[in-house]
């Protein structure tokens, strides 16, 4: 009892300072005073358990004891000692480019590539050289991974960058069984539906005879094992779907510069008609309930916002009559974050069409920079202990050096707030919007949720560690755990929820 109320107190307490600090210059220039600056160019960062994996290149070999290990696995707990390089994976200086991180029943897994060879493999790690480990060769896996129940599904390049699709149980990889007569070919778009079906932009070449009707929205039933046609959205051609994001029950995309929505069936795949007049969207986002994405309406590339219980949209960014300190410049919203302080953080331009990217955030109404003459090229942003962390280059960073300012190239950086630091104590109320049976539990809890669509879970032990997650099928969550206190987290990509359960065996 006493740790759960000291991890709600750390949760809960604040500290008193907001800005962004560099947190590892790990490619650090070996010459005084920012002569020259390098880049590690941290890529693919991924938080998972307590800490962030990510692929990163100190070519200067400052910290990695004096031998250039390529771009290669690192790992970070946040401090700047606790940011080290984890794994060369192929052990000499050529990169294996640790990409495409997803996690699975507790454990990661990545794709690295094999230096010389056009394949990647797939490994695991539990944190440590040693748990880094390949779990098989020749798989390159695409860019989402979807996670229903305990196995992840996601796609397979083949020669052609198309691919099949494919089942992981965290130890072998199965294409995805088919009781219908055609070919699969499955691009780069497809998300999970609900607990039992995936939706896809693909091709279904009925009976192999090469019959289509081209690129277009099908849906898997994991169950039954059949593809099928939501939608023709293009009778003449291929649709090419792009930007697939789920809100609540339905999922959201666009083709051909429109906004789509789509509730798994037919006549539920529609356009949004009130977004019709906006061009080239792209980056799209759920937060809170409404839909944020990037898009013009003929002028510039602005932050919008739509809002599908009232069916409007809004430019948060642009200059228009209510807003008339919006940009007029493309402003190109991307690598959105939604660490629970009431904002949502992105990476967005801040001058004209070759600007680079600063830190903004917005609340749903209004944007406004953060700290955006210091720092640039803004990517890769994650949440992390209620901090952010991101790549990012600053130039005018102040140091202890008599002779002025380090230019520090593109490295690791983490912003924080108040607010951040701040856990609000709503996220602990015993609110309706689920109830969790028995509490003590031995093996299992029933759930009754008012939340919609998929619900995915998370328990955290009484030290803040996330211990069992997945998704919430037939409402029951089944569990092997220790008995004692801990904190279940339900969350359907738009709205979560947290409650204190006892497991007693």
């Amino acid at each position: 009892m006493k740790h759960f109320y000291l991890f709600v107190l750390l949760l809960i307490s604040s500290i008193t300072y907001s800005q962004i600090t560099l947190l590892k210059d790990i490619n650090a220039s070996p010459y005084p005073f920012g002569q020259e600056s390098y880049n590690s160019s941290p890529d693919k960062l991924f938080a998972f358990n307590g800490k962030f994996y990510f692929a990163a290149d100190d070519s200067q070999a400052t910290n990695t004891g004096g031998i250039d290990a390529g771009k290669e696995l690192w790992v970070s707990d946040g401090t700047p000692e606790g940011t080290v390089l984890l794994k060369d994976l192929d052990g000499s200086a050529e990169s294996s480019n640790p990409t495409y991180f997803f996690e699975l029943n507790n454990k990661l897994y990545f794709n690295a590539a094999i230096p010389g060879a056009d394949t990647y493999s797939v490994y695991t790690t539990d944190g440590t050289e040693a748990g880094t480990v390949i779990i098989t060769d020749d798989f390159r896996t695409g860019e989402i991974a979807v996670i229903i129940g305990n196995k992840a599904y996601m796609r397979n390049f083949n020669a052609d960058y198309t691919g099949s699709f494919y089942e992981f149980d965290g130890t072998t990889f199965t294409e995805l069984p088919d009781n219908g007569t055609g070919t699969v070919k499955v691009t780069s778009d497809y998300i999970g539906f609900n607990n039992n079906s995936i939706l896809f932009s693909m091709t279904y070449d009925d009976g192999g005879t090469g019959t289509s009707v081209g690129n277009e929205l099908y849906l898997y039933d994991i169950t039954n094992q059949t593809y099928t046609l939501v939608k023709d959205v293009n009778d003449a051609g291929d649709s090419s779907l792009n930007h697939m994001t789920k809100l609540g029950d339905n999922v959201y995309f666009e083709y051909d510069n429109d906004l789509w929505v789509t509730d798994g069936t037919s006549a539920g795949t529609t356009v949004v008609t009130s977004a019709t007049s906006i061009n080239s969207l792209k980056s799209l986002y759920a937060w809170e309930g409404k839909l944020y994405f990037e898009g013009d309406d003929g002028g510039f590339d602005q932050l919008w916002v739509y809002d599908p219980v009232a069916d409007t949209i809004s430019d948060l960014s642009g200059y228009t009559e209510d807003n008339p300190n919006g940009f007029t410049f493309n402003h190109d919203p991307v690598h959105f974050a939604a660490p629970g302080d009431g904002y949502l953080y992105y990476a967005g331009k801040s001058v004209g069409t070759f600007a680079t990217y600063r830190l903004y955030r917005t609340n749903g109404v209004s944007i406004e920079p953060i700290e955006i003459d210091l720092f640039d090229n803004v990517d890769e942003i994650i949440v992390l202990n209620n901090k952010l962390y991101f790549e990012a280059s600053n130039n005018t960073l102040n140091t202890d050096y008599t002779a002025g300012t380090v230019d520090i190239g593109r490295e690791l950086f983490t912003y924080t707030n108040d607010e951040l630091n701040t856990l609000s104590t709503t996220t602990f109320d015993l609110d309706n919007s689920f109830s969790v049976y028995p509490n003590p539990s031995t093996d299992l809890f029933n759930i009754k949720t008012t939340l919609t669509g998929s619900v995915n879970y998370t328990l955290y032990n009484v030290l803040g560690t996330k211990v069992l997650s997945g998704t919430v099928e037939n409402d029951i969550i089944n569990h092997n755990l220790q008995s004692g206190m801990y904190l279940l987290k339900l969350d359907n990509g738009s709205v979560s929820t947290t409650k204190k359960v006892i497991i007693k065996k």
